[in-house]
């Protein structure tokens, strides 16, 4: 049986079809308590410690500048119609 779906008009020309979840967005079911467990684990295990955080928002804050300084002085570009690139203009 294929899946439930539903249309929807985004204006006068075009109509969304649009699948159904198979369960209910609200439906939930409880954990075990060897799930809570591992998801604990993986969850310090992906924590970072306080040395590589710094340098995380060190390399961030260095590629930012070097953005910034990228795009004070855009590169050259020819206007349109203007020939560019390769010998004499060929490309």
């Amino acid at each position: 049986m294929p899946p439930a779906s539903i249309a929807v008009a985004v204006d006068e020309h075009l109509l969304w079809v649009v699948r159904l979840p198979e369960v209910l967005a609200g439906a939930t079911r409880a954990a075990s308590a060897e799930q809570l467990e591992r998801l604990g684990a993986e969850f310090d295990a992906s924590r970072f410690t306080a040395y590589e955080a710094m340098r995380a928002d060190i390399a961030v804050g260095a590629i930012t500048r070097a953005v910034i300084e990228f795009l004070r002085e855009p590169p050259e570009l020819p206007f349109i119609g203007e020939p560019f690139g390769g010998e004499g203009g060929t490309d």
